[in-house]
């Protein structure tokens, strides 16, 4: 699969970009093409979607997947690594005659529209794939510190504070122990940072639908999911949601060796997650379908910032004002964190994301 010699022609600069040259490179690729609008608008009344580009035969026994943008603003990478693959990989991808490829472009279009990393409601998509509300998980840890992870001003007296009983709680319970509290997921605070939601949202109706209809019945399924933030600047880290035990965690660690890590059992840069896209999609596949479906996160900066820059961004929408200076300050961070203004970011990710693409190609046809 050969690489690009510059990133900057796959990385879009908008949602509305990224779609039209996703669907011209997959129209050009000679894919069929479906899509899943939402009832929202983009920044611009431009109709906002969920889109698919399958290429392949109509029944495959295996299917490789490739998802992007579950959390909104981190879709550019995924969006990139999607236009590459359809415009220069293709014919180095080499899939069998009975392998199939569907790409499924921003699965949150709103938060990848709007430059958030939520969807409409608020709610983080990829803790969203639960029962309502028989499954959901109380969080007393969020609890306790809500007004220091969500407060109502930013001020240097209320930071100051806030940021303080933040520390006090790492010191207490340990740093891992915060990253729980604060990533796994809470189902109280629809005002909140990390909120799942208390409903199935629009997108996750789609994704469901998509992987009921949209599969073509392969009986082996590998599934990669393009995410950014977390871990070493540029380094990607393939996140599995199983436990060591389960067969699909075996065959992650043999597709990609020690990048193949587990948020299950404490050995990846994520915790354990409540309500991820991995179990529904699961729910939804027939039940002799082997799945294998894993995020492949590539780093940006160290978490505090990424995580500042989350909860200014939550502050903004419910406090502040969006067009003022500080919001736009708020608003680029944000984008920063998540996709670094760098080209060299960039490269590696194209080809960090090239890499375990062939692998997992490698070990779907294997």
């Amino acid at each position: 699969m050969s690489q690009s010699n510059g990133a900057d022609e796959h990385f879009p600069p908008d949602y509305a970009s990224g779609r039209r040259a996703f669907l011209a490179a997959a129209e050009a690729a000679r894919a069929v093409l479906g899509a899943h609008p939402l009832a929202e608008r983009g920044p611009d009344e431009e109709e906002l979607a969920l889109d698919t580009a399958y290429l392949g035969p109509e029944a495959p026994a295996r299917l490789l997947v490739v998802s992007s943008g579950i959390h909104g603003v981190e879709g550019y990478a995924g969006s990139a690594l999607q236009h590459q693959l359809l415009t220069q990989q293709l014919p180095g991808l080499a899939l069998p005659v009975d392998t199939g490829l569907l790409l499924i472009h921003a699965l949150n279009p709103w938060g990848f529209a709007w430059g958030r990393r939520v969807n409409e409601g608020n709610v983080d998509l990829n803790r969203n794939f639960l029962r309502h509300p028989e499954d959901h998980v109380a969080n007393p840890g969020y609890d306790e510190l809500y007004e220091a992870v969500n407060p109502s001003r930013l001020d240097e007296e209320s930071e100051r504070l806030h940021r303080g009983r933040l520390l006090a709680y790492a010191q207490e319970h340990g740093a891992r122990r915060l990253q729980e509290v604060l990533s796994s997921g809470q189902y109280a605070h629809p005002a909140g940072v990390q909120f799942g939601g208390q409903r199935e949202e629009a997108s996750n109706r789609a994704l469901r639908a998509i992987a009921r209809e949209e599969l073509r019945g392969a009986s082996r399924v590998v599934w990669v999911d393009v995410h950014t933030g977390l871990g070493p600047y540029g380094v990607p880290e393939v996140i599995s949601e199983y436990p060591t035990d389960h067969p699909a965690y075996a065959r992650l660690r043999a597709w990609h060796g020690e990048a193949a890590r587990s948020s299950v059992a404490g050995e990846s840069v994520s915790v354990a997650l409540h309500g991820v896209m991995e179990r529904g999609v699961e729910a939804e596949l027939p039940a002799d379908c082997e799945s294998t479906i894993s995020a492949a996160e590539f780093g940006t900066y160290d978490p505090g910032r990424v995580f500042l820059a989350m909860r200014a961004d939550n502050w903004l929408r419910h406090h502040g004002e969006h067009e003022s200076e500080a919001g736009r300050e708020i608003r680029d961070e944000l984008l920063e964190v998540f996709r670094p203004d760098d080209r060299e970011w960039r490269r590696q990710i194209l080809e960090g994301g090239a890499r375990i693409l062939r692998e997992a190609r490698d070990g779907l046809c294997a």
